[in-house]
């Protein structure tokens, strides 16, 4: 049997490895299921029906609160030379 979701031979590919809240995957295994789709192909479907606003970021969509508990990172560029 051949899967109806597939990539073009040779097609470049890159490796995403992530944790996401239980909710999302529920979400996610959801939609894959609905469809007989691996999760791969509902998350680039996600992606690419986002609609970028004037600011990027994807019309519609909502993005976490920062965590205003978490101190900001302050990092340094390392100004020594190497010999």
């Amino acid at each position: 049997m051949t899967s109806q979701f597939r990539r073009d031979r040779g097609a470049p590919t890159v490796a995403l490895h992530i944790f996401v809240a239980p909710d999302v995957k529920a979400k996610l295994d959801t939609y894959a299921h609905a469809k007989g789709a691996p999760q791969w192909a509902v998350l680039e479907a996600a992606i690419r029906a986002g609609v970028p606003g004037p600011d990027g970021w994807p019309q519609g969509w909502e993005l976490p609160a920062p965590d205003s508990t978490q101190p900001e990172l302050n990092i340094e560029e390392d100004k020594t030379e190497s010999a």
